[in-house]
């Protein structure tokens, strides 16, 4: 994103609470059209408090919360969903009893209205084959890197301007990992924006644009690709010695 270029998404002091108590505290950020913006921190940072304040899964108060230059700022989670955002939420998010198929159909009931999901699902068979070949099995009998793909594929096929992903790997195998950050540049690729919190944290540093720090409720620092090799400085983001 160029300076010139508006951004996609844009947040402006974002604050999210529980019971009084801050989780997240002036948290200040942008996307840009095929951006792809890592946020990583420890445990309890806020990162999923601020996910789900994005798509109005909880309560929130900002000063500027914007997509595509339009305020989503107290706009319901269905109303931002056909806007463009969709929010794989942290954990496999899938409805167990029900089959892959059927799940991805789900999906497209969250585009935006008289379009059609043929294209986009193709692609989602593409990205992930396993939801071809398993397209009759309940999501309950598929492994968690199966099922982490069967969230992100039902996840796109609302057609996304903008996909924010809720700790991807959390749980994964060394090797489901590796498929879900594949498939993440190829989204990229693709021209679809991405907001990655993650925990991985040099993975997710050396595949983004750039990379906010979340502690406590606030952004300490922001790195670029090139950090994602400085050990010491990812020691010193993340756990903040």
């Amino acid at each position: 994103m160029t300076a010139t270029q508006r951004p996609l998404l844009e947040v402006e002091d974002l604050t999210v609470s529980y019971r009084g108590i801050a989780a997240v505290k002036g948290v200040s950020l942008t996307v840009g059209a095929g951006e792809l913006v890592g946020v990583i921190g420890p445990n309890g940072a806020g990162k999923s408090s601020m996910m789900q304040a994005l798509v109005d899964a909880v309560r929130s108060n900002a000063r500027s919360l914007t997509f595509d230059g339009a305020s989503i700022a107290g706009v319901s989670t269905e109303r931002i969903a056909r806007s463009g955002i969709s929010l794989v939420p942290e954990g496999h998010n899938v409805f167990s009893r029900l089959t892959v198929r059927e799940n991805l159909r789900l999906g497209a009931t969250a585009r935006p209205r008289g379009s059609q999901p043929t294209d986009d699902l193709a692609w989602v068979h593409e990205l992930f084959p396993i939801l071809l070949e398993f397209a009759d099995r309940p999501a309950g009998l598929l492994s968690g890197g199966q099922q982490q793909q069967l969230a992100i594929g039902r996840a796109l096929l609302a057609s996304p301007r903008l996909l924010a992903l809720d700790e991807p790997s959390l749980g994964l195998s060394p090797t489901a990992v590796d498929t879900v950050f594949d498939s993440i540049a190829r989204i990229r690729e693709r021209g679809t924006a991405v907001l990655l919190v993650e925990q991985r944290a040099q993975q997710a540093v050396a595949a983004a644009d750039r990379t906010h720090v979340l502690s406590e409720g606030r952004i300490t620092m922001t790195l670029s690709p090139s950090d994602a090799q400085d050990s010491a400085l990812l020691m010193k983001a993340y756990l903040g010695s």
